[in-house]
């Protein structure tokens, strides 16, 4: 099994948990994010793209190049001789192949987890105990001798390709619900049937040199959204197809399967912002979706009702094609084909199947999307539930005394290790089915990464990522504090012209995905709770000709976090100078050590209880290091990589006295959300993304004045920030405040 690598330090000799259950296995797996470096600032709104454009994933130059001239060659070559080689192929396999129910999975342990579960696992099925659960992808049968070597693997590889039995399992019923809808009004058949070559060309050449053009503005829900939608240059490919309507029932372009097994669960009226969600993912715009509040998941019916309309679409109209070509050729044969008829010829397809993938943060997470797919489908059967449950669902929660926000984060199997695919037949749903062989892909990030940078090159996989046409990153913040990088791994592989080409019928392969323009066609949708620039980039780099849609909260001074503290402790925001944001973290740096932190224990009005809270890890350590060689601070420090027994004893000497100064990173308040006593001021580093950290900052000092360890007219809670930090800033003071903040000549601002 592949070590997953930490960028932090490490902790000598210490074992951890394996597939441990609830926090603490969330806790074990934050040891594999990095902060080794700043993220990127970006401005708070960019009206251009220009500087924003995605940099070309790094391949393998000769294997590109190869891959490409044999799928042209391919093209050009005889439909008849490619059928013939399928056939020998197929007869050929028939020796060899056996049925797998579910995915040929490692039961190696990792080198980096306890195996304190090993003995209850045994009474399980053997998948149970296994890190990485759902990856499939059934290799064919090895030798005995090379058998102890893929045990040793992330997970088996299987490279069949399914037979043609199985490609035609989903029932064929295109257009059926739908005869009077003219199809040319249709966005599905537009955004991915409707592009000439031509046309494709020419917007691949305008996106590289012209911006994007901000087309619209919309207030929505009273005022607490803005919704700007930014077209390519030349215009959006399948704008204004459809007329809104608050009602599902009224959406033509949706299946009637769709619809019916949709409303059977969930009203069929929207409020104005579903509505417009809904409207704009219809029409394959790309969608930076921040949902507010941790609790708000009525964005996640909207979302996968769009994605089971796309794949069972995307099914049908494969089977109608078929159809159309079995009957040229039963006329053929039959001598009935009337004069001057040709085969058709019908481009409706990617490389590979799978057309959209799911990106979540913990397997709680994806089994309550899953079981959500699932009563969507309208499927009377499910293979592999047992198996999926027991992988995937545990009843466990957080201590009832931590935040609510925690708990509903927290809750049930926080393992960030799986992969499932998901495939739709006629009747079912079935779990674990073979990555070539499904038509949905949820998985996380780092148990993705994991199978596309496999340390060993050849078993490294992304061919079932080609064909990607619909992408969704849900809880997107979680993510990002597990480890953004994998993100990054993941994107880099989407859309790439394959390796290998899988058994493909080059014939009905569409010619942008021959030219390598999917990245065009593939529609991007992140949900969050807050924006951060990270997640701004996915949208901002994203190429999709439909446009693009950000919603943006807006943050009044009554709806702000400060506004709902009911504290009357001092607030202070002083500014630092920054000439852009690439020189953000450095002149930080300098003003917190050289202006901010001497003057704040030079003018305390206690000897201790400074707590300092640092979001960045990168930045943490900095501090740290520059108060550990250059100051005579007596102070602790605690972050996401310090034992349990470290942070004990620091959080006690803190409360105790006997520090002058805490050090605290925000990753391990993400993952702990301890009670710290003591904290008498607070000094924040930098404005925090989640303004519920901030809010909590303030109890820590409420705490002390509550308990008399404090005044609370001498405690602060100070925070530095720049022009740049405008988006967070937000959320903590209000639209109307934080402007005021960032241009005005003062430098220091007070609030109680």
């Amino acid at each position: 099994m592949a070590k997953r690598e930490l960028s932090g330090p490490q902790k000598g000799g210490q074992k951890k948990h394996r597939n441990g259950h609830g926090r603490q296995s969330m806790r074990t797996v934050t040891r594999t994010a990095r902060r080794d470096k700043p993220e990127e600032v970006e401005p708070e709104v960019s009206e251009s793209l220009e500087d924003e454009q995605e940099e070309a994933p790094v391949a393998d130059k000769f294997q590109n190049i190869k891959a490409y001239d044999a799928l042209l060659t391919l093209l050009k070559s005889d439909q008849q001789n490619i059928e013939s080689t399928k056939a020998v192929k197929e007869r050929s396999k028939k020796g060899k192949s056996h049925e797998t129910s579910g995915s040929i999975e490692s039961n190696e342990e990792d080198d980096e987890v306890n195996d304190d579960q090993d003995a209850e696992s045994s009474d399980n099925e053997d998948d149970d105990s296994e890190d990485f659960k759902g990856f499939d992808a059934e290799e064919n049968e090895q030798e005995e001798g090379q058998e102890a070597e893929q045990e040793e693997s992330v997970a088996g590889l299987n490279v069949e390709e399914p037979s043609e039995d199985e490609e035609e399992e989903m029932e064929f019923d295109a257009f059926d619900d739908q005869s009077n809808f003219n199809a040319l009004e249709d966005p599905f058949e537009a955004h991915f049937n409707g592009v000439t070559e031509e046309y494709a060309n020419k917007k691949s050449k305008l996106i590289e040199t012209a911006k994007w053009e901000t087309t619209a503005k919309a207030s929505l829900a009273d005022g607490s959204y803005i919704a700007t939608t930014q077209s390519p240059p030349g215009g959006a490919l399948a704008s204004g197809l459809i007329a809104k309507t608050n009602n599902v029932e009224k959406y033509s372009t949706l299946k009637q399967r769709v619809r019916s097994d949709y409303l059977r669960h969930h009203s069929e009226n929207l409020d104005e912002l579903e509505l417009d969600l809904l409207h704009n993912m219809l029409e394959y715009k790309d969608i930076n979706y921040p949902y507010k509040l941790y609790n708000n998941a009525s964005y996640k019916k909207l979302y996968l009702l769009h994605v089971l309309n796309h794949v069972f679409k995307t099914r049908d109209r494969v089977m109608k094609n078929n159809e159309k070509i079995r009957n040229y050729h039963d006329a053929l044969k039959n001598g009935t084909l009337k004069k001057g008829a040709v085969e058709p010829e019908l481009r409706d397809q990617g490389f590979t199947r799978p057309k959209a993938l799911i990106l979540l943060p913990t397997r709680n997470a994806a089994y309550e999307l899953i079981e959500q797919i699932i009563k969507l489908s309208g499927a009377e059967q499910l293979e592999n539930r047992k198996k999926f449950k027991s992988q995937f669902y545990e009843e466990s929660s957080p201590l009832l005394t931590k935040p609510d926000d925690f708990k509903h984060t927290f809750k049930g199997n926080t393992n960030d290790f799986f992969s499932v695919g998901l495939k739709f037949t006629r009747k079912a749903v079935k779990l674990y089915s073979s990555f070539y062989n499904s038509d949905i892909l949820v998985a996380s990030p780092i148990g993705l990464s994991m199978i596309l940078e496999d340390p060993k090159q050849s078993k490294r996989e992304y061919d079932f990522l080609s064909s990607i046409e619909v992408l969704v990153i849900d809880h997107a913040n979680q993510i990002e504090m597990q480890n953004w990088d994998h993100v990054g791994t993941v994107l880099k592989y989407l859309n790439k012209i394959p390796k290998d080409f899988h058994g493909a019928d080059f014939s009905r392969i569409r010619m942008w995905s021959v030219n390598d323009q999917a990245k065009l066609m593939r529609q991007s949708m992140v949900f969050s709770e807050y924006l951060t620039p990270n997640i701004n980039s996915i949208v901002s780099r994203s190429q999709n000709i439909g446009g693009k849609v950000r919603y943006r909260p807006i943050f009044t001074s009554k709806t702000c976090i400060m506004n709902s503290v009911g504290l009357k402790i001092k607030q202070i925001f002083q500014r630092f100078d920054s000439a852009d944001p690439q020189n953000n973290y450095e002149a930080r740096f300098k003003f917190f050590v050289n202006s901010v932190l001497p003057s704040t224990l030079k003018q305390s009005s206690y000897e201790n209880g400074l707590l300092v809270y640092i979001p960045s890890y990168f930045d943490y350590v900095r501090v740290k290091a520059h108060m550990k060689q250059n100051t005579r601070i007596n102070f602790a420090s605690i972050d996401e990589y310090s034992s349990k027994s470290k942070i004990s004893k620091a959080r006690y000497a803190f409360s105790a006295g006997k520090v002058q100064v805490l050090l605290y990173s925000e990753r391990l308040h993400h993952y702990s959300r301890y009670d710290l006593y003591g904290v008498k001021n607070v000094l924040v580093y930098e404005v925090p993304s989640n303004p519920l950290f901030y809010k909590e900052l303030l109890r820590y000092v409420g705490k002390s004045v509550y308990k008399e360890q404090a005044d609370i007219d001498l405690s602060f809670v100070k925070t530095i920030y720049s022009k740049w930090d405008s988006m967070p800033l937000e959320r903590i003071v209000g639209n109307e405040r934080a402007p005021v903040l960032c241009n005005l000549v003062n430098e220091l601002y007070e609030f109680r």
